[in-house]
C-alpha cells in the first residue's frame, strides 16, 4: 500500500487538495447562506430573541438580557413614583424566545434597547395597545390643610359690613391615595388616609351689626365694588386739577368736564370702569357716617367725589369749575356709591 502512495503521490495529492477545498468551499457557502436578521444600520444578528405578547411578535431584539432590560424599564415607566406598588398586572402573556429565522431577500430588523421601549410605550397609548399594564398602587403626599372661618360680631361697624381680622395659615397634611393606573395612566384615585402635620389657624371676620343712620334718602346699599384700590390715591390724583374749567359734556380733567364726565376720567384713569352716565347705579351703596376718600356722593343731578371729613372735590358749575366744597353744598344727598376698596 504504501508502495502504491509512493507511486501515485502525485494523484493522492491532487485528491487530498481537492476534498480540502470541497470542504472550504462548503463551509464558505454555509456561512454565505445562513439567515440573520439586521440593525437600523446593517450590522447582522444571526441569534435575536422575539418579544411576544398573547402569542403574538412583537419584534426582535439582539439576545435575552436585552429583552428582559425592556420589559423591566417599560414596567418602570409606568409605576407611580414613589409609590408603594400593591399589584402588577397584564393582559397579555409576555414572553421573550429564541427567533428561529428563516431565508428571506430582506432580513428581518432587530431593534435597540432605545428602540424597542419607545415602541411599545407609544403603541400602549394608542387605542390598539401592544398590551395592557394594570398597577395598584398607593401614594402618599404632602398637602394644604385649608383653614375654617370665624365669625364675630362688631357693634361698632355697620350691618353688611364684614372686616378681616386675621387672615387664615393653611397648614399641612399628608394624605395617602391609592390609585389605579393602566399604562401610565390614572384610572381611579381614592383617598385612604389623612394626616395631619401642622395645623392651620382660622381665619377671622368680623360682621357689622350696627344700624346704618338715615342720612341718605334712597339709603340703598346694595351693589358690588368694581375693583380693588385705594379711593384716598384717586382722591390726590383729582387734587391736581383744582381750579380747571367746567365745561358741559366734557370728560377733560384739564381743558374741561362737567361733574360726570370728572368722576368718569378719575376712575378710569387707575383702571377701573365707572361709566360716563348713571353711576348711581353702580359700586355699592354705603352712608354718610361710614364715607370715606373716593366715594361718590350723588345729589339730585350732580355728582361729587367725597375727600373725608365733610369734604367733596367736584366739578361743580362754570362759574367756579374743579372746587372743593362741604359735603352738603350741593343739595340734599340722595346716595353714596363705594366704587373700590
Amino acid at each position: 500500500m504504501i508502495k502504491w502512495i509512493k507511486k501515485h503521490m502525485k494523484v493522492v495529492t491532487a485528491v487530498m487538495t481537492a476534498v480540502v477545498l470541497l470542504l472550504g468551499a462548503g463551509v464558505i457557502f454555509v456561512e454565505m447562506t445562513q439567515p440573520y436578521a439586521v440593525y437600523a444600520d446593517g450590522t447582522k444578528v444571526t441569534d435575536p430573541y422575539v418579544i411576544t405578547a398573547g402569542g403574538e411578535e412583537l419584534f426582535l431584539v439582539e439576545d435575552r438580557e436585552t429583552a428582559e432590560d425592556v420589559i423591566s424599564e417599560v414596567m418602570d415607566s409606568y409605576a407611580p413614583e414613589g409609590a408603594q406598588i400593591n399589584s402588577i398586572t397584564i393582559d397579555k402573556k409576555i414572553e421573550v424566545l429564541p427567533k428561529k429565522l428563516e431565508r428571506t431577500e430582506e432580513p428581518e430588523l432587530v431593534l435597540t434597547r432605545e428602540e424597542a421601549v419607545k415602541t411599545i410605550l407609544d403603541s400602549n397609548q394608542t387605542d390598539d395597545p401592544m398590551f395592557a399594564v394594570t398597577i395598584s398602587a398607593e401614594a402618599g403626599a404632602i398637602k394644604d390643610l385649608q383653614p375654617g372661618v370665624t365669625y364675630k360680631t362688631d357693634d361698632t361697624d355697620f350691618i353688611g359690613n364684614e372686616t378681616v381680622e386675621r387672615e387664615g395659615v393653611a397648614g399641612s397634611q399628608v394624605v395617602t391615595e391609592e390609585q389605579t393606573s393602566v399604562n401610565g395612566n390614572t384610572i381611579t384615585s381614592e383617598e385612604v388616609d389623612k394626616t395631619v402635620i401642622q395645623e392651620g389657624i382660622e381665619k377671622l371676620i368680623s360682621k357689622g351689626t350696627r344700624s346704618r343712620p338715615a342720612d341718605t334718602v334712597f339709603q340703598d346699599y346694595s351693589g358690588s365694588l368694581m375693583g380693588s384700590g385705594d379711593g384716598a390715591n384717586v382722591v390726590n390724583y383729582a387734587k391736581n386739577f383744582l381750579g380747571n374749567p367746567y365745561r358741559w359734556g366734557g370728560t377733560s380733567l384739564t381743558n374741561g368736564c362737567d361733574c360726570s364726565g370728572f368722576i368718569y376720567a378719575l376712575y378710569n384713569h387707575f383702571g377701573v370702569g365707572v361709566p360716563r352716565m348713571g353711576i348711581y347705579r353702580v359700586g355699592k351703596g354705603v352712608c354718610l357716617a361710614e364715607a370715606k376718600a373716593g366715594d361718590v356722593v350723588y345729589y339730585p343731578g350732580h355728582y361729587a367725589m367725597y375727600m373725608g371729613d365733610g369734604k367733596i372735590i367736584h366739578a361743580y358749575n362754570s362759574r367756579v369749575g374743579i372746587v372743593i366744597s362741604n359735603v352738603h353744598a350741593p343739595g340734599t344727598i340722595l346716595s353714596i356709591r363705594r366704587m373700590i376698596d
